[in-house]
């Protein structure tokens, strides 16, 4: 048999109840007693005192939230910066491309690099324009400054192979555009660029204009190649060496142009 419950626990709720009631009707009636109005203040101090540290604790968890937010932006915001500069770069090389200067007598065809690796055999670079589109055997290659890069050594239908001016065995006639002399640009490991064997009362001094002479069917006349950079006497002082430096930074090509000469498009 069950055991009965209490009066205090069967009508605990209405206990409650009248205790609640008798509390707020002492409040209502003491409210401008002095005892009420010490005792509301230490209330209201103690709250105080107790909600600093969740106050604090608060804070804390805001500024973190706002330092990763803040953090972010940030990083989005650098990432959009670094997008608009590659296309500051982009749009400043392609307003060179559009301004690209007519070449008398060979027509124009661009290409994008596909790769510099060239071959175990050959300083080169592969490009993504062959046969099918125009291009031919040992063509020349310029960069979007109509800068000398080199000349086209292998061609397939849709990629050609580019030798470039830094392999050992490429060789292409240059003129000094002051002294208006004419020689053999070559490229050696040790020696860099150098036109050998330039006649001695050559007047030629650093920082001159290097351009490639005409002399060939591969390369129009004033393509630019580079600048002087040093003359060493050789042989006994009868001629000389000119060192050159090269204008096209073979490392950052990201797009070609191959020089076709005309009467090889009408043929």
């Amino acid at each position: 048999m069950p055991k009965p419950l209490s009066p205090f626990l069967r009508y605990r709720a209405a206990i409650n109840l009248l205790t609640a009631v008798i509390l707020s009707l002492l409040v209502i009636t003491l409210e401008k007693s002095p005892t009420m109005i010490v005792i509301r203040g230490g209330i209201q101090d103690a709250s105080e005192y107790l909600y600093r540290p969740l106050l604090w604790l608060d804070t804390i968890f805001t500024i973190e939230k706002r330092y990763k937010d803040l953090q972010e932006r940030h990083i989005k915001t650098q990432i959009e910066l670094n997008q608009l500069r590659t296309l500051s770069e982009e749009n400043k090389r392609l307003r060179r491309t559009l301004q690209f200067k007519e070449l008398r007598g060979f027509e124009v065809i661009p290409a994008n690099v596909l790769s510099n690796a060239g071959s175990h055999t050959i300083s080169g670079l592969t490009i993504d324009q062959g046969a099918e589109d125009g291009v031919k055997l040992l063509a020349g290659v310029v960069d979007s400054r109509a800068q000398l890069v080199g000349k086209v050594v292998q061609v397939g239908p849709n990629t050609a192979l580019v030798q470039l001016l830094n392999d050992k065995n490429f060789r292409v006639s240059v003129r000094e555009m002051r002294s208006r002399n004419v020689g053999i640009l070559s490229f050696s490991p040790r020696g860099g660029y150098e036109i050998k064997d330039v006649p001695k009362n050559a007047s030629v001094i650093a920082g001159d204009s290097v351009v490639t002479s005409g002399f060939s069917d591969i390369f129009p006349e004033h393509v630019f190649v580079g600048w002087v950079s040093d003359i060493t006497p050789v042989i006994e002082d009868y001629v000389k060496s000119v060192k050159v430096n090269v204008a096209s930074d073979f490392n950052r090509l990201e797009e070609v142009f191959i020089l076709t000469a005309e009467n090889e498009e009408k043929k």
